[in-house]
């Protein structure tokens, strides 16, 4: 077994608009679903000869926390059912599994599974949350981002995570207010070398939103590197408002900075082509 290892997996490159997704230890016996194709096809390059004394030692756990991390997702699923299904973790990494792989409903009955085993299990719940933020259901998604707070108060993932919800909900106070909260617990939360990221579905409007208060998050803390590359993010994904560019507070310091003046000239240029297409 793996103890209290987790493996953590986040929706949001440095910039995000999706959940992050976070799973730790194990669970219950159900029936399994069966796998795709691709699975078998996974696990055997993990038998090659080269590999296949070492990987064979390891736990079924361990086996698919490792596909996990190679992103064979569907094998994963297929070591994970090997091992102790009495353990909500077990449980709990397998809807990970299945959340990569676009399965939301099957991601959403081993969450519950992992949550009838253990009911206080934070990192399931904020999985759970996730199911529902890529069903564009933000209020639930929202409550249950919350409940996982109660038994994870400190954990900058799951505010994180609030804070996207609230934004696709055009809640802008209160997400900017979890992105500080989540920024202040793990200054490391957004970044995307430690994390991988869920597609959500989100529009290009909700991805602006969420990247523009992002950058503000990044300024405020006196992250200029960062704020910029989220404020890149935002206008790529169709933030025009040159106005709160050159009047949020946040952005005082980086206004004197090349990378910043160069991006209201980008705006003042797609403004006028604009009006000039008519």
């Amino acid at each position: 077994m793996t103890g209290h290892r987790s493996i953590q997996f986040l929706t949001l490159c440095i910039c995000f608009a999706s959940p992050i997704l976070t799973g730790t230890n194990s669970i219950l016996a159900q029936p399994m679903n069966p796998l795709p194709p691709s699975a078998n096809a996974a696990v055997a390059q993990e038998s090659s000869p080269s590999r296949v004394s070492t990987f064979s030692a390891l736990t079924p756990e361990d086996q698919g926390d490792l596909l996990m991390a190679r992103g064979s997702y569907a094998a994963a699923l297929q070591a994970y059912q090997h091992g102790s299904l009495q353990s909500a973790v077990i449980w709990n990494k397998m809807g990970i599994a299945y959340h990569h792989l676009f399965a939301l409903e099957q991601a959403r009955k081993d969450y519950q599974m992992a949550l009838t085993l253990n009911p206080r299990y934070a990192e399931a719940l904020n999985n759970l949350a996730a199911v529902y933020h890529g069903e564009h259901n933000y209020r639930q998604a929202e409550r249950t981002y919350k409940k996982a707070l109660k038994y994870a108060p400190n954990s900058a993932v799951t505010y994180g995570n609030l804070g996207t919800a609230y934004l696709s909900d055009q809640k802008y106070k209160q997400g900017a207010e979890a992105y500080q909260k989540a920024l202040k617990l793990d200054p490391s939360v957004f970044d995307p070398t430690k994390s991988q990221l869920i597609d959500d579905g989100s529009s290009r409007g909700q991805r602006a939103s969420v990247n523009y208060y992002l950058a503000k998050t990044f300024a405020a803390s006196g992250n200029n590197q960062q704020a910029l590359i989220c404020l890149h993010k935002a206008v790529d994904a169709g933030f025009r408002d040159r106005r709160h560019l050159l009047e949020d507070k946040e952005f005082e310091q980086l206004r004197s900075m090349p990378e910043f003046q160069q991006l209201i000239v980008q705006l003042q240029e797609v403004r006028s082509a604009h009006h000039a297409n008519g």
